[in-house]
């Protein structure tokens, strides 16, 4: 009976999936985009800039639409109709060169421990 209980609950997280950005480390999130992106980005509602966009208001925005950023001739025609949620952050942080071929961004993260807590810092940026 035990193992029927235990067995029900292990599913019924299961089914939760990962966890909730409630749950992830905020201060653990942003060291780890400013580790990982910060060389090249920001994430600041009153601007500033690098040599990549402004990554403020990233989720849910169309790619390619930081209106003073000057991107590449392969991201503008590459990026179409790309929306930045989590799952299309998760593959570009993997490989960017499988999402936008020719796109001018050299970081690759093969770490998906790594990936989720940028893109849980970014969902944050709003």
């Amino acid at each position: 009976m035990r193992h029927r209980w235990f067995l029900g609950l292990l599913g019924w997280v299961a089914a939760w999936g990962p966890a909730s950005a409630d749950s992830v480390d905020l201060a653990g999130a942003e060291a780890q985009f400013k580790k990982s992106c910060g060389t090249c980005h920001v994430a600041a509602a009153d601007g500033g800039k690098r040599q990549g966009p402004n990554l403020f208001g990233v989720v849910g925005r169309k790619a390619g639409e930081v209106g003073e950023f000057k991107y590449s001739e392969a991201f503008a025609k590459g990026s179409g109709s790309i929306v930045w949620d989590e799952s299309t952050l998760d593959r570009w942080l993997a490989d960017p060169q499988s999402v936008i071929p020719g796109a001018v961004m050299p970081y690759k993260q093969a770490d998906p421990d790594k990936r989720r807590l940028v893109i849980e810092y970014l969902k944050t940026r709003r």
